[in-house]
């Protein structure tokens, strides 16, 4: 695949597309957020893995720049166990997105938002009340915040999907945290997909499997 990193106006993103375009084809687009003390390095490895030839891949970089040791440096969305500044993150990603779209010369069909552990959580809190739409919303290893509700504008549960993983053996977020936020997305009338394996807090390949008969399916089916 072709990978550009790009710093322009909002945040900082990889775009990952195919190696032959075609600028006469209707592309997906995924868009995927890293966890906490990540980049948006972190998941592009996925692009290939998933699907190289009919999407487009966003990974955006979260605002938040932290010192994770031995001169590294991560990113974080909102600060651990505060998610008033949410709504500021929210504008960013979104704006982010937008410019994006704005400026993109490919046919654009449907469009996904997804993220691991914390950008788990901002797909559920910024996706979901987002007012781009999105067909669906990818939640791997993560939770909703507690006390925090999602605010539908555009991405209502008759009309947005979700795909949603968890590791029985996840000691970063407990398995609880999913199931939980599970049921309440499914209380809130969403058409859930849920999966839980016997890994801890990661992503394998099972997941990578099971998401792209998910977005084969979702695609099918709407």
């Amino acid at each position: 695949m072709q990978t550009t990193e790009h710093f322009e106006n909002h945040l900082p993103y990889i775009l990952s597309t195919p190696d032959h375009i075609d600028p006469k084809k209707n592309y997906d687009l995924i868009i995927l957020l890293h966890g906490y003390g990540a980049s948006m390095h972190d998941l592009e490895g996925l692009a290939p893995a998933i699907n190289s030839e009919d999407y487009i891949y966003l990974f955006i970089n979260a605002p938040i720049e932290l010192n994770i040791g031995y001169g590294q440096t991560g990113y974080a969305w909102v600060p651990v166990g505060d998610s008033s500044e949410i709504e500021k993150t929210s504008e960013m990603i979104n704006s982010t997105i937008k410019d994006y779209l704005d400026k993109c010369e490919l046919q654009i069909s449907k469009r996904y938002i997804g993220g691991f552990s914390q950008g788990g959580m901002m797909t559920i809190h910024v996706g979901l009340s987002s007012k781009i739409n999105f067909s669906g919303a990818i939640v791997l290893s993560s939770r909703m915040y507690p006390k925090h509700e999602i605010k539908f504008t555009v991405n209502h549960p008759d009309n947005t999907k979700i795909f949603m993983v968890h590791g029985t053996q996840d000691s970063v977020l407990p398995v609880e945290d999913g199931r939980n936020t599970k049921n309440h997305l499914i209380q809130l009338g969403f058409d859930l997909e849920y999966h839980e394996y016997n890994m801890a807090h990661e992503i394998t390949l099972e997941v990578i499997e099971d998401l792209k008969n998910w977005l084969i399916h979702s695609c099918k089916s709407s």
